[in-house]
């Protein structure tokens, strides 16, 4: 049992270590023309974005003074605005525990399953997707940590639950619909408490609603995002069917490049592994039972898993199809966070005996979707250097005086790579030009840009993108 509870620790941090070591080399995409935007217009196009477009008052805003940082220190900084927020949401599964002094290595193991399983990234890597999802993420994981480090029956508790739910609301649309759901569930239930308690999540349900209504009379009524099914687009009733015939796959599938169902069959098998796992290696801890803490746990269960439909519907009935990779991640995030917490409930309720298998079971749980990355990975940490002196070369020559630049790529890779077919390309105001040629354009003030084949190992560019 101690050699199996060593692998586990040794395989959970090495798998945040490898992921977390990659964190320098995200890639931007339209934040080259966002940045640029923030620069010229300032407050006024913070107020545009929050009113009409992206009504995510926390993540906006950090994004406003990310540029002013980009255009102050003529660097992208990409390393240290991403792991800022990185370190959020370390510090939402780890701290709870750790402080509590129980759970610790459940927070560990919880912290790499949220890497692990899906594409990473659009959530993890990708500068402006970061500072929206990854508060979102760390705003639900903190509602199951404070669980196992002993806090959620303390004011404490409620206080860093208030305001997981204020910076969840505030950071993403997806974060605001959890927000809702789950404040509407734990009154319908019972399972708030005191009425002063009830009043202050009635504010993060508020603010909820009404940053949802910004996003609907906004960016969703203009209907310019339609990119599938135009009779599913902004049709409720086709948007809530198609939503429900994909949502179990959706839900369960795996990350992985081999067909659907093989994909589909890994999903399966490492989130029942995670989930028995977990309810054993709970079971031999003492944890709460009384009530109203069950009713909570089955309610950040049930808030997570709705919230991943409602997700979907939502984005059927905006873009036609579901849209994106980023969305996918959170979904499958929350559903292992569901499982934790019901692992939790069951636990609580009727431990099991056998809880010495706990760390194997979840060993395995930790295996199979590390043993899927790690070839991507090893592409990654090979090709690391390259990957820097390109991005700095490209940097360089864009800063450069004259009107032309030169964009040296390479190939795309596990963290993100705007990649885009070798050629010249010129600035152009037609709409019908390639727009992710003239962000680069725009951003550096230049008028035409030579972009390379990648110089990096030709094995590279077999990597999965994601």
């Amino acid at each position: 049992m101690k050699v199996s509870n060593g692998l586990v620790i040794l395989l959970s941090i090495a798998t945040v270590l490898a992921f977390a070591g990659l964190v320098p080399l995200g890639t931007w995409q339209d934040e080259f023309v966002y940045l640029h935007n923030y620069h010229q217009q300032g407050l006024g196009f913070l107020a545009d974005r929050l009113l009409h477009w992206s009504p995510r008052p926390l993540s906006e805003t950090l994004i406003y003074f990310y540029a002013i940082a980009v255009y102050h220190f003529a660097q992208p900084l990409i390393g240290a605005f991403t792991g800022l927020f990185w370190l959020i949401l370390i510090a939402a599964v780890m701290l709870p525990t750790w402080l509590g002094k129980r759970g610790r290595l459940l927070s560990i193991i919880m912290l790499a399953m949220l890497l692990l399983g899906h594409p990473v990234t659009e959530f993890f890597y990708w500068p402006d997707g970061v500072a929206a999802y990854l508060p979102t993420l760390a705003a639900a994981a903190i509602l199951l940590t404070l669980d196992w480090g002993g806090w959620s029956e303390t004011r404490a508790g409620f206080f860093w639950t208030f305001v997981a739910l204020i910076v969840a609301a505030a950071s993403f649309e997806v974060g605001a619909i959890f927000t809702l759901v789950y404040v509407t569930l734990l009154a319908i239930t019972r399972s708030i408490g005191s009425w002063q308690r009830g009043a202050l999540l009635a504010v993060t349900a508020l603010l909820s609603v009404f940053l949802l209504y910004l996003q609907f009379i906004g960016r969703v009524s203009q209907g310019s995002e339609v990119i599938g099914d135009t009779a599913i687009a902004h049709h409720p009733l086709a948007s809530m069917i198609a939503a429900t015939e994909r949502f179990p796959i959706e839900l369960l599938k795996g990350d992985t490049l081999r067909h659907k169902y093989t994909g589909l069959a890994e999903g399966i098998l490492i989130k029942a592994l995670f989930f028995v796992g977990l309810y054993l290696a709970l079971s031999a801890q003492p944890f709460s039972s009384s009530k109203r803490l069950q009713r909570m746990r089955l309610v950040l269960a049930v808030a997570l898993v709705g919230t991943a439909m409602l997700t979907m519907m939502a984005a059927f009935y905006n873009f036609g199809e579901l849209c994106c990779e980023r969305h996918d991640t959170l979904r499958q995030n929350y559903l292992l966070i569901a499982l934790a917490s019901i692992a939790t409930l069951l636990a609580a309720h009727r431990p099991s005996r056998h809880y010495k298998f706990a760390m194997p079971v979840l060993l395995l749980a930790l295996l199979i979707p590390m043993l899927v990355v790690t070839p991507r990975l090893i592409a990654e940490y090979r090709d690391y250097a390259a990957i820097v002196n390109a991005r700095n070369a490209t940097w360089q020559s864009g800063r450069a005086v004259g009107p032309d630049m030169k964009v040296t790529q390479t190939a795309p890779n596990l963290t993100g790579n705007l990649y885009i077919k070798p050629s010249i390309y010129q600035r152009s105001a037609d709409p019908k030009t390639d727009a992710r040629p003239q962000w680069m354009l725009i951003f550096f003030d230049k008028q035409s840009a030579e972009f390379t084949s990648p110089v990096n190992a030709p094995s590279s560019a077999n990597s999965d993108k994601r």
